[in-house]
């Protein structure tokens, strides 16, 4: 999970802290957007200057609404970084993240400060588009903002160094969710997969939400069960059986899989009860009318457009002409058992033992009822690990190649 963190206003002592961070070479280069090239350099404001600057001048600066600066704070209110937004007459927002201490880099602080910072700009203020200028010799925070869906766009140079040599910024970009290019225009597709305890289903939501799409898990289901005319239990009761090999070994022997049209005469007038007309004769739910049905679904939803599909093995149905985004959510038993423990009240014996049968059962139903291998990485498009990210971060990585593919950049492939 990631960490969390709070944006406030500045205060005279976190200036003070900023600009002694500063001192620090290291550091210095690893502000966002500026390269201390010789002297160390801020934006927007002196930090040694402001620390004794009048209260009007004070005002000016962290007032300014066209430069909007913060202080990053933990829970425990320990003050670790600044960040900004640069506010442009076209509707833009450049961003800046500086991260102080540096026992805390490389765990996540940078990537939730984005995170607040991509919900202002998109949600408070409707910044059509935010942008980045990031040292290309920066590969931490090139990886940072490339996880989180922005796009290289341009190159720049920033300054020269002592030994003569230019560095160079990569600009990058990201649209505002609610911009209607790209996916307004091109509306996106997308199936998320994973196992138990994994949150794709909260991972899902989340990218529905960012993209504006609609979000179909139950959904599925109530479609297959209109287009079958038959109960949930029914459906419920068809899946359950391909569990384990005895499940299914009992329901062909108790309710054969394929009805024959003799079976079927049989059973109805011969069954102990009368007065059985022709057009009320009882619907049985068989295996390949199940899948035929869902493939069936699956198309016609795919094919309206803008959703997000969860579960239901939705990516072996999905049409390859409607190119839809074939997610699979991966976490390690350790933090599904935990994420388990939690939602259902259990110790982490409960939990584990619950995990492992639930995963034994779904890897058997795609197997034996779907006719496929949930594990098998080559039929999705990308892989997302969640150990260590919070499902808004997850749903970041998700939108970043969708974003990508729907611009007509190169089409998104599975991880190696």
């Amino acid at each position: 999970m990631l960490p969390e963190v709070a944006l406030q206003n500045v205060s005279r002592d976190d200036v003070d802290r900023v600009a002694w961070w500063l001192e620090d070479r290291e550091l210095s280069s690893r502000w966002f957007g500026h390269y201390g090239c010789g002297d160390p350099m801020h934006r927007g404001y002196d930090p040694r200057h402001m620390i004794e600057a009048s209260q009007w001048e004070w005002d000016g600066v962290f007032g300014d609404s066209d430069r909007l600066i913060f202080s990053i704070y933990t829970p425990t209110k320990e003050h670790i970084g600044e960040c900004q937004m640069v506010m442009q007459a076209d509707g833009g927002a450049e961003l800046s993240v500086l991260i102080g201490v540096k026992d805390l880099w490389h765990r996540g602080y940078g990537t939730s400060t984005v995170m607040e910072l991509l919900d202002k700009v998109f949600g408070e203020y409707g910044v059509d588009r935010a942008w980045v200028n990031v040292p290309e010799d920066n590969a931490a925070a090139l990886g940072l903002f490339e996880k989180l869906g922005f796009a290289r766009e341009a190159t720049r140079e920033l300054c020269t160094r002592p030994d003569g040599s230019a560095l160079n910024a990569c600009v990058l970009t990201i649209d505002s969710p609610l911009r209607r290019d790209p996916w307004r225009e091109s509306p996106p597709v997308v199936t998320l997969a994973g196992l138990p305890g994994s949150g794709s289903e909260a991972i899902g939501a989340e990218v529905a939400r960012i993209t504006g799409s609609r979000f179909m898990d139950s959904e599925i289901s109530e479609r297959l069960r209109r287009r079958l005319r038959c109960s949930h239990g029914e459906l419920e009761s068809l899946e359950a059986s391909h569990r384990s090999y005895w499940t299914r070994l009992l329901r062909a022997i108790v309710i054969p899989m394929e009805w024959s049209a003799s079976y079927d005469v049989g059973y109805y007038y011969f069954r102990p009860e009368p007065k059985l007309d022709a057009d009320v004769l009882e619907e049985h739910v068989t295996k390949r009318g199940y899948v035929e049905g869902l493939a069936a679904v699956v198309r016609r939803i795919a094919m309206e457009r803008n959703v997000v599909l969860h579960g239901h093995g939705a990516h072996l149905y999905v049409p390859s002409n409607v190119g839809a985004l074939k997610v699979f959510v991966t976490a390690s038993l350790e933090f599904r058992q935990r994420q388990v423990a939690v939602e259902r009240g259990l110790s982490g014996d409960e939990a584990q033992q619950w995990l492992q049968r639930r995963d034994r059962d779904v890897v058997s139903i795609f197997k034996h009822l779907y006719g496929a291998d949930l594990m098998d990485m080559g039929q999705y498009d990308l892989a997302v690990n969640v150990d260590r990210l919070a499902p808004q971060a997850a749903a970041q990585m998700v939108v970043g190649p969708l974003h990508t593919a729907a611009r007509g950049a190169v089409p998104v492939t599975a991880p190696g």
